[in-house]
């Protein structure tokens, strides 16, 4: 399942065993209930990855929780588990670019167990349309536009991204591999993602 972003992980993926997907990475996604009327000023800047929760898919539903090292500790917390997606960040520009660095987590057909594959920096182009995020990448001369809903809100004195990622989402996605369904990433349905502003 891809696990995060805003934009085009918007920010990661968590797929099957396959580096020829490596490029595949970047992805302009994630749902959120909020609507707000944003612009590309309240976009343009550094967010660097802040947080990555498995939350319910819906109320009354449990979130799953994960074991992604293994060490015999769950926790919704996907930082916790890996320090994969740490160096993840999105860097918005006034005329409409932006550049990224995504990582994602590529399991084992055979043991479901993973590893980190950081596969670096990209760029794309983006708009803004109240709450919608689009954004324009290319994949093996393929463009593809993907748009999701966002949210930005304030906490003590910082500014932050908000965007989900159901695993539905995850698997119409151009740029994820298909599960093989026996990872320790399989029952995740739906991750919230959230980018802190530098």
């Amino acid at each position: 399942m891809m696990l995060g972003g805003v934009g085009v992980s918007m920010l990661i993926a968590c797929s099957a065993e396959s580096v020829n997907d490596e490029g595949k990475i970047l992805n302009a996604t994630g749902t959120t209930s909020a609507t707000q009327e944003l612009t590309m000023n309240d976009l343009v800047g550094r967010w660097n990855m802040y947080a990555m929760t498995s939350v319910p898919l819906e109320e009354g539903v449990e979130a799953t929780a994960v074991d992604f090292d293994q060490n015999g500790v769950f926790t919704y917390d996907l930082l916790e588990e890996t320090d994969c997606f740490d160096p993840m960040y999105f860097d918005f520009t006034s005329n409409g670019e932006v550049a990224t660095y995504q990582s994602r987590l590529f399991f084992s057909k055979v043991t479901g167990a993973f590893s980190c594959q950081t596969t670096g920096n990209y760029k794309a182009t983006y708009t803004i349309n109240g709450d919608q995020l689009s954004v324009t990448f290319t994949i093996d001369g393929q463009t593809y536009t993907e748009t999701k809903t966002i949210s930005r809100y304030s906490e003590n004195g910082s500014e932050f991204l908000k965007v989900t990622l159901t695993k539905a989402e995850t698997n119409a996605a151009v740029y994820v591999a298909p599960d093989p369904g026996n990872t320790v990433a399989s029952e995740i349905q739906k991750i919230e993602m959230v980018y802190i502003k530098q």
